[in-house]
């Protein structure tokens, strides 16, 4: 079978596959170069070398696929795949990886999983290109949990509510959630609803992208083309609505699929970077799943963004942020972000007048930015304190945006604290207006450090080691600290009982993490060598080795890779991704300007970390402290998304570390 390319004879498609055989097989081949390729035709044996160069397989060295006993869900699976449109033979094979996936991952095949339809497009390769294909989809491409209630379609909704606020709100309203309509969609990556040439053509393109989060962007425009029928559909019941919507991509041709693809690419350019770089992880892969970003996506009332990525004015995809500080007037004044605009929540209640007027004026300040910048889409990020008895009323504001149906709306995770915690040393020049002496947080420490101390000093018998406790003490209770304190301060230098603080906790040193007390731990202090912050030496940057991202990544070599944020000596957030041979830690950093390019910062063996270090208040933080031959100890930090895992591998690594 041959695609919508015009037919060559023997000796034509010879040669085709000669020049692919050799474009794949150089060490300098990139997406670009196969895509120029794909541009000028391929049939479909072509195309599968090109999707396994895409997905970095190697073909699989098994020549047994037998299992050693009749399946447990070998009827199912066999009624599964008897559903595809593919040949006898074909069916014959791909029950045969199934089942044997199934055994050797000692998993249950589970009823409309979709893994059947996913395979289908893979049929016509043999057994070992086919598992390892199938196998490289299932991990990097199609979501986890994507089952009733899966997390996918909770984070899917939220993508929807930000682009298309007026259409998710009326599918809420129908209670035709995601699970309901794009549960086939995303376990099949669309196979199940497209004709095969549409999915290879698709597919294709998809991989191209090398983004697996753009099976969210496919569904996002497959609504939003079609919101005007979906919103005729008021009358319907929920499942025909579902039923509908499901279909929709039945109805795409060939020709429809590079508009298709463009266009999930623009809505994801217009998407926090936070939603690809918090999730991914959590999302997509075989390694166990963390909860830290999950655990409240099912009742988030808007999009959650780090708040790392409101520190850059304009994001790599040219979004700007325009904070709105939902925080009292008098924790405003105490200190803000640069530019943040501030909506006094208690007005909301107390004078609506004043309230609609303050909607107003953050509605036209949204609006004269986009007219005055084009390129730039202008995001409403809500910031709280992250005290849920405060932030009620920022949640009823948040809500009021949303139901006049305003686009881009999003919350900053975690709110000012997070924010505050993560400037750390620059808070000061970081927040503008920030007075330690009324900034909650500060003060918050302040009282905590106090109590913490008081605690330290009651829990030693006198001695030689009180004379220190005590002048830490006396620099604590020193005049300026007790006028920051005000009234929580007394004469004899202790805390009222009606006014203990809520945060109380013993200070902590340093602790070893799981037996690695000289690589790994937890600081809460400021780090040694910071005057020699940075990752390369002048010479590495200048030589700037620059990278292909996608194909370093489905290196042989690469053990595992993951998107972080590098934070300069001048505190800018740089775009980076870490990755990991057996022998090497690389960061490659992003070039703005070249999109999926990236040059080499700086390549150590494992042997030349000294420590590793995270923030306590902060524990995606990461510092790294090299060793350089006889030099002294060099400093990088990165935000690091699922910081533990990471670490925890990185230090397995390091040798007398394991």
């Amino acid at each position: 079978m041959t695609d919508h390319f015009p037919a060559l004879n023997d000796e034509e498609t010879n040669q085709v596959l000669n020049e692919l055989d050799e474009l794949l097989t150089s060490q300098t081949c990139t997406v670009e170069q196969v895509e120029n390729f794909y541009q000028n035709g391929v049939n479909r044996n072509e195309r599968l070398q090109i999707w396994k160069w895409l997905l970095g397989v190697q073909s699989s060295t098994i020549t047994d696929w037998s299992v050693p006993e009749r399946h447990r869900d070998e009827e199912i699976i066999v009624d599964e795949v008897e559903a595809t449109n593919c040949s006898r033979e074909e069916k014959e094979k791909m029950s045969k990886i199934l089942e044997y996936y199934c055994t050797a991952r000692n998993t249950r095949y589970r009823p409309d999983c979709g893994w059947a339809e996913l395979l289908s497009p893979l049929s016509s390769m043999n057994h070992g290109d086919m598992y390892a294909t199938f196998y490289a989809l299932l991990s990097k491409f199609v979501p986890r949990n994507c089952k009733t209630d899966g997390k996918p379609f909770h984070l899917f909704r939220l993508l929807l509510l930000y682009h298309d606020p007026e259409l998710c709100t009326f599918l809420d309203t129908k209670k035709c959630y995601p699970d309901l309509y794009a549960q086939r969609w995303f376990r099949s990556l669309y196979v199940c609803q497209c004709p095969a040439e549409v999915t290879r053509e698709m597919w294709t393109r998809y991989l191209l992208q090398g983004d697996p989060f753009m099976v969210f962007y496919l569904g996002l425009v497959i609504l939003v083309n079609a919101r005007e029928f979906i919103m005729e559909m008021e009358s319907e019941p929920s499942a025909l609505i579902a039923e509908k919507i499901t279909s929709f991509p039945d109805n795409l041709s060939v020709e429809d699929v590079e508009d298709f693809v463009s266009l999930a690419k623009y809505y994801g350019e217009r998407t926090p970077a936070s939603f690809r770089l918090d999730y991914h992880s959590q999302m997509f892969g075989n390694a166990p799943a963390t909860e830290s970003n999950f655990a409240s996506l099912s009742q988030a009332l808007c999009l959650p963004i780090s708040v790392s990525e409101l520190l850059q004015r304009t994001t790599i995809d040219g979004i700007t942020y325009l904070v709105v500080d939902c925080r009292s007037k008098q924790q405003y004044d105490a200190g803000h972000l640069h530019g943040a605009l501030h909506l006094d929540p208690d007005t909301m209640l107390s004078d609506p007048g004043l309230f609609t007027t303050a909607v107003a004026t953050v509605l036209v300040g949204q609006q004269k930015t986009v007219k005055e910048d084009e390129l730039c889409s202008h995001h409403l990020c809500f910031m709280g304190n992250s005290r849920e008895e405060e932030d009620h009323l920022l949640n009823m504001i948040i809500a009021h945006f949303l139901h006049r149906k305003t686009q881009f709306v999003c919350s900053a995770r975690n709110g000012y604290k997070a924010l505050h915690d993560l400037l750390e040393e620059s808070v000061d020049s970081g927040l503008e207006g920030h007075d330690r002496g009324r900034c909650v947080v500060c003060v918050d420490d302040i009282v905590s450090r106090i109590s913490a101390t008081e605690l330290t000093i009651a829990e030693h018998p006198p001695g030689e080691n009180i004379v220190t406790k005590m002048s830490s003490v006396m620099k604590v209770t020193s005049n300026s600290v007790k006028s920051r304190l005000g009234s929580l301060w007394r004469e004899d230098g202790t805390i009222p009982a009606s006014t203990t603080p809520r945060h109380v906790a013993p200070v902590t040193k340093s602790k070893p993490y799981r037996g690695m007390e000289n690589v790994f731990s937890i600081d809460d202090g400021d780090e040694e060598g910071d005057d020699q912050f940075g990752g390369a030496s002048s010479s590495e940057e200048n030589e700037r080795e620059l990278v292909n991202i996608a194909l370093w990544q489905s290196r042989s070599d690469i053990i595992h890779s993951t998107p972080v944020e590098e934070i300069t000596s001048d505190g800018k957030l740089l775009g980076a991704v870490l990755m990991l041979t057996d022998t090497h830690l690389y960061n490659i950093r992003c070039i703005p300007d070249k999109e999926g390019h990236g040059f080499i910062k700086f390549r150590h063996p494992y042997a030349s970390i000294a420590k590793i270090t995270a923030k306590k208040k902060h524990p995606d933080l990461i510092s790294f402290k090299f060793i350089r031959g006889h030099e002294d100890l060099q400093v990088v930090r990165f935000i690091i998304p699922d910081s533990k895992t990471v670490t925890t591998r990185i230090t397995t690594l390091i040798p007398g570390e394991q």
